[in-house]
Formats: structure tokens, sequence, C-alpha cells
């Protein structure tokens, strides 16, 4: 729903944006009403059932066994609501300063407590509940995990932006604590004995995943100025590098055809393969499988987001500064064995300008992977085959669309230079 929201934030008067105000609004009823539908995670009253991360799809809370609770799902719902509301506020400034009352968003956030508008009972949910385990983003973990925290924290620096517009400063100062409290919270995720961020505290696995590149992309603001795990971020890239380089020998298909090599006749460690979630992972679309798991769209593509808005970063700072932790990555990027730590590129210089096009070409090469796999009408399932490269598990899979999309517009947003 959040790439709805981009597609309307983009220009909210075109036709396609006159056409999604009415989906949109209609999440947001829905969202009201599931937030009220008592479930197995709680109910409304004291805000726990907003933690349940399945409902039938007529709106009847499912019963049956799940992972749950799954604490990222009121931080998302608040962050698309609060980005709807800002994109509303940009084109109809004259209703936003008669105050919010004018506006359609009372229902969205009110500042009576207990909270019941739908944005304020999210982040009430999320300030009280962060430090709280629950279940990862695969549905599969019950711990304290990157992405969740990740989606907190932004959710909780929006939030207290809206706060403060809705007149509602007490709960502006309380969501901006918790948000700074999430700031050293979310630096455990550093393991710095492995050289990656691990994907939940103190797990037997390996804490490589697919979904530490996704918290970076969807807890990190575009445009934001320096902030820890950004998908520019030193940890961010060589998890990233760490996560492509097990997947890339971990699946059959990521071996034909023979992957690229350097100038040098070395192994290119970042040549675009199939990603998949995790190197544990044994679920195969169907059902749990010794052979292991498969790539996934959405992993795949993430890769390509989080370099291309890499390269956005770099773009607007026109400075790589090659620092002890991102020297992997970066000496897999530039191809070169020799870069040393402290090495400074500045806009302008010949390897500044590679660092860029690499960026960009390697991006391109895992959004190739993703176009490869697809079929003829280019419908994305959720996940394809480790030998054949044919799609598996769901078919159409929302959030394979939706990460798609994201890609594409973060590839976009960079000024072609070739």
């Amino acid at each position: 729903m959040k790439t709805l929201v981009d597609l309307y934030a983009a220009d909210p008067t075109n036709y396609l944006s006159a056409q999604l105000v009415p989906l949109l609004e209609a999440y947001a009823a829905q969202s009201a009403t599931l937030q009220r539908t008592p479930n197995p995670s709680g109910t409304f009253a004291d805000l726990s059932g907003l933690g349940e991360p399945k409902f039938e799809a007529d709106g009847r809370a499912f019963t049956g066994n799940w992972g749950r609770p799954q604490r990222d799902g009121p931080a998302l719902r608040a962050l698309t609501l609060a980005a709807y509301v800002a994109a509303y506020n940009a084109t109809h400034p004259a209703r936003w300063a008669a105050g919010p009352a004018a506006t359609p968003f009372a229902d969205l956030y009110a500042p009576e407590l207990p909270a019941r508008s739908v944005v304020k009972a999210d982040l009430e949910y999320v300030a009280g509940a962060w430090r709280a385990p629950g279940f990862d983003l695969w549905e599969e973990v019950r711990g304290l995990h990157f992405f969740t925290a990740m989606v907190q924290r932004r959710a909780l620096r929006v939030g207290a932006a809206l706060a403060a517009a809705f007149a509602d400063p007490a709960a502006a100062r309380w969501y901006a604590d918790q948000a700074a409290a999430l700031d050293a919270f979310v630096a455990r995720f550093w393991d710095a004995d492995k050289g990656h961020l691990v994907a939940t505290l103190d797990s037997a696995r390996s804490g490589l995943d697919c979904g530490v590149l996704l918290g970076a992309i969807h807890g990190a603001a575009e445009g934001a100025a320096e902030e820890s795990f950004a998908p520019w971020s030193d940890e961010v890239l060589v998890s990233l590098l760490e996560l492509v380089k097990d997947q890339r020998q971990r699946f059959p298909i990521n071996a034909v055809p023979k992957t690229p090599v350097t100038d040098a006749g070395k192994l290119d460690q970042l040549a675009g393969v199939g990603i998949g979630r995790y190197p544990e992972d044994e679920y195969d679309g169907y059902g749990v499988s010794s052979a292991g798991g498969n790539p996934w769209f959405l992993c795949t593509t993430s890769v390509s987001e989080i370099l291309y808005r890499s390269a956005s970063h770099l773009a607007t700072t026109k400075l790589l500064n090659v620092t002890a932790i991102g020297l992997p990555f970066w000496s897999a990027l530039l191809q070169d064995d020799d870069l040393e730590a402290g090495t400074l590129y500045k806009s302008g210089d010949d390897d500044f300008a590679k660092a860029l096009h690499r960026l960009k070409s390697v991006g391109d090469a895992f959004l190739a992977v993703v176009r490869k796999h697809a079929d003829g009408e280019g419908a994305l399932s959720e996940q394809f085959d480790r030998v054949t490269g044919y799609e598996r598990g769901a078919l159409d899979l929302t959030w394979s669309y939706g990460a798609f999309l994201q890609a594409v517009r973060a590839r976009q947003m960079l000024k072609a230079d070739d």
C-alpha cells in the first residue's frame, strides 16, 4: 500500500492519483475496522490486538496457528497513512491552514487518550511495545528483529512530527523520546565479529538475512542525512555483500551462465544473482524442503534498491570515504584488492565516477535477474526455483510487485550517465 501512496505523492493532481484516492481511503477505513476486531493477539481496548499479522479475506479474525504477535505491522501502517496525510497536506495547504479538523483526517489522528484514531493507536502501540519480542517479518522466529526495530524507529520519528502538526505536543515528545531510545537499541544489531548486521538478536542463525536490507529500505527516509543503518551505510553495504556471496554459492541457478569475472580475471563478487531470504531457509514455496529454499523476487530486487539509493546518496554528498567497516564492499565494487581504509574520493575523481557507475550497473544486473525469471506477461510470484528458475510459491505476491516498483523508482531518481 505504501507504493500506492508514493505514486499518489509523486503527483496528487494527475488522473492516476485521482483513481488512487478511493483505494487509500478504503485502506484507512479497513485499517480502523481491523484494529477493532478482537483476535488471538488481543483486543483494541488495550491495543494488544494491533500486533495481529493475519486476518481472513472478509476481515474476520484468523484463529489458526500463526507466528504472532508481529510488531512491525502497526509501524508500517502508521508510516503509510502518515505519508498519505503529508501528501494531502502538500496539495491542500488552505484546508490544512484552517486546522486539522478541516481536513478529512480526524479519524486517522486525534490527540485524545485512550487512542481511538488509526495512526494514533498504532503509534501508541509502537511506543509502548517496541522492547517486547515478537515474530519477524517472515513470521517464523520469535525475538527482537532488525527490520521491526528499524520501521518502529522511523514510525516514531514521523509520528512525532505528525503529533506536533495535530496539536498533540506531549505525544510528540513521547514519540521522539522513544525514537531516540531505538537509536541506541538498533546499534546492537551490528556484529563486529561477523562483520555484518544480524537480523535477530541472540539467534542461532548466521544473521545474514534479506530482512536486514528490507529494514534499511523501509526504516530510513529517502534523502535522509547521516542516519544509522541507512541503505548507503557501511554496515548495510557490507551485509549486502556477505549475503550476495552466500546466495551466489547456494543456488544452482546462480551458476548459469558462468559468473562474470573482473578485468584481472577474478570473480566479480557483486555480479547479479538470485537472492533468497537467509542461508538457513528451508521453505520452497509449498512446504519445508531438504534441498533448501529458493531465491525470492523481492529479495533480489531489494539488492538493486539498496545500490540505487547508495548511488543517489553518493551523488548528493559528492564524497566517498572508504572506512574500515565499508572496505570489503568498496573493494568488491571497485574490483580493487589494494584499496585501503581511509581512502577518500571526491566528485570529479575517476574512481568516484567508477563507483557511481558500478552502483548503478550492479543494481541493473540484479533487476535483470528479476526480469529473466518473471513469466512472459511480467507476473511475479513469491520465488523462483533454485534449479530451473521457474516461478514458485504464492502467485502474484503483492510485495514482489511493490519491491520491484520501489527499485525502479529509485533507479529513475538517478541522473543517467550512460
